[in-house]
């Protein structure tokens, strides 16, 4: 026990080495969502109030993607302890990474330790309750974890999911426990319930997966009295985040495919036809305005064959090989040339599949697919799929399945000869530490220079840039083309929260909308040759935004040499 307490704690210092090194210079730069993250803690942590002026949101406007409170919270005091910079704001999900780590190995414990309950029959197996054979299994479960490309790429930077990450698996893990400790019951109620404001997919993913826990264990449950209060806590939660639900703000991207919205967009289709609207007036003219809202939708036009198809085939996507172990999806959720998965991880991962699937399942067990089935589930009805970002609650069912299958086919090996056992360690050590070393190397190394254009570096020297010249000009002009960069320009300037809510706060977080501006910037796209001459003006954008006669003052290039931003002055 001893060892594996000292195995266990190098995992997790591996962990945070992996999660902590070069936090804010590896990715280059901080994407939009991360520095309006960062400004709105830094807001809270002023003023009590977002960059709104809304006083301690359940919702986050943001970027007008209303986002979950919980990262946001978590982050005001990163920001108070290490300032408003880079690392602060990715600060939280590599500490929610790194207790991932632990909590995998927990969860994996409970699992297996409980493999077999009284008045079931055990299948003959190596991962026998008890036995060091499960404590190995959590520690190589937490292993994989620690070094997973998936889970890293998200734990250094600002991505609200890697959190809820934790707090769902943590929630699996107590309520196993809390089968025999009430107190963890308790736990589990109150991480459900927090779940809820974590992370957008999480909202379907985890009552999914809290539904199947009683169902499975309905017979194993605690007294009564803990269950009512499991469900007080929990019941509280949700009780809070109903108006969020029903939130008109909130449900933004919601009425996007909601069934009551005509002009609404499902599963990248066209516009519903006008066939289908004049049926509508029709019905609303005839007093069945309800029924015409139902049945003339785009959801029940287009739940054809050829569409249920499409989200089916979004949903297997999910599940595709050179998805998760060749290029993944996203530039930014991937290192260049890797997918989200080790290659070598695909033989254990298929045989602890099916060693649960057809030896191993039972009520503890069963959780594991069924957590996998419900994974991408609210990505099936999206338009980007597969996308590893709201599929990551996928982890780490995909190294706890690597460390079963590593664990049964070690013991199927070691029973040949010393000489098959040594070649197995040592193929399967070279295959890791090779596919390892080249990951690290094209994420520490390529990923700031192939990707520095999809981390939008430049915007923080432009910033910084314009902040220092301001003093000598009439106004600094943003272009738009610049991409969100009123929130940039806030967050590196630092400027303060009070004055911004005083000068009127953020009008409006859309990607187009020209209205934003503080102190001497405006956020606006310009003509060169036609702004005035009577006022001199500084101006940020785009290469396309000057022509070659622009009086161009510094120019910002991507590490692999292209033209990111320039900065001018008008004539």
């Amino acid at each position: 026990m001893k060892r594996t307490s000292w195995f266990l704690l190098f995992i997790i210092f591996l962990a945070a080495v992996l999660r902590l090194y070069q936090l804010g210079k590896t990715p280059i730069s901080l994407e939009w969502d991360e520095v309006a993250i960062g400004y709105d803690a830094y807001s809270i942590l002023k003023t009590g109030k977002d960059q709104f002026g809304k006083f301690l949101p359940l919702t986050f406007r943001s970027l007008d993607d209303y986002k979950p409170p919980i990262y946001e919270y978590v982050t005001i005091p990163s920001v108070a302890l290490f300032g408003l910079n880079e690392f602060s704001v990715r600060f939280p999900s590599a500490l929610f990474g790194v207790l991932t780590v632990l909590a995998t190995y927990w969860l994996v414990k409970e699992i297996f330790s409980a493999y077999s309950t009284p008045g079931e029959s055990r299948p003959a197996s190596p991962l026998r309750p008890a036995t060091p054979g499960v404590y190995k299994l959590g520690l190589l479960a937490a292993f994989f974890l620690a070094i997973s490309p998936w889970h890293l790429q998200f734990s250094r930077a600002a991505f609200e999911v890697n959190l809820s990450v934790f707090i769902t698996v943590a929630a699996v893990a107590s309520f196993l426990t809390g089968l025999k400790n009430s107190k963890y019951f308790l736990l589990s109620a109150f991480l459900f319930g927090i779940d809820l404001f974590s992370y957008h997919s999480t909202r379907v993913v985890t009552p999914l997966i809290l539904i199947s826990l009683f169902f499975i264990f309905n017979k194993q449950l605690p007294n009564r009295k803990t269950v009512f209060s499991f469900f007080l806590i929990y019941g509280l939660f949700f009780l809070g985040f109903l108006p969020i639900l029903f939130s008109a703000d909130a449900q933004i991207r919601f009425k996007a495919t909601n069934i009551f919205n005509p002009g609404a967009r499902y599963l990248d289709e066209k516009d519903l036809e006008k066939i289908y609207l004049d049926k509508r007036i029709y019905d609303k003219n005839a007093g069945f305005e309800t029924a015409g809202k139902i049945f003339h939708n785009q959801r029940l036009i287009y739940a054809d064959y050829d569409t249920l198809k499409k989200a089916f085939g979004k949903y297997i996507s999910h599940f595709g090989f050179e998805y998760l172990f060749i290029k993944g999806d996203a530039p930014l959720h991937h290192a260049p040339d890797f997918g989200l998965l080790y290659i070598w991880e695909l033989p254990f991962i298929l045989a602890g599949l099916f060693f649960i699937l057809y030896k191993g399942l039972n009520r503890y067990t069963l959780i594991l697919p069924l957590w996998m089935l419900f994974a991408p589930l609210p990505v099936a009805v999206t338009r980007e799929a597969p996308h590893a970002v709201r599929s990551e609650l996928f982890l780490p069912l995909f190294q706890i399945f690597t460390a079963v299958g590593v664990v049964i086919l070690f013991d199927k090996i070691k029973r040949e000869s010393k000489w098959v056992i040594v070649s197995f360690i040592f193929l399967g050590t070279f295959l890791l530490a090779v596919n390892n070393a080249y990951y690290l190397h094209q994420y520490y190394v390529h990923t700031n220079y192939e990707l520095s254009k999809n981390w939008l570096y430049g915007r923080k020297e432009a910033a910084l840039f314009t902040e220092r010249l301001k003093q000598n000009y009439d106004n600094v002009l943003v272009s738009m083309k610049v991409d969100m960069p009123y929130i940039f320009w806030l967050f590196y300037t630092k400027y303060s929260p009070a004055k911004y809510i005083a000068e009127g706060s953020t009008v409006s977080g859309g990607f187009a909308d020209e209205r934003n501006r503080f102190d001497k910037y405006e956020f606006r796209n310009f003509n060169y040759n036609e702004l005035p001459h009577e006022k001199k003006l500084l101006l940020v954008g785009i290469p396309a935004d000057f022509p070659p006669d622009a009086k161009i003052i510094k120019t910002i290039y991507y590490l692999d040499g292209k033209e990111a931003l320039k900065i001018a002055e008008n004539k």
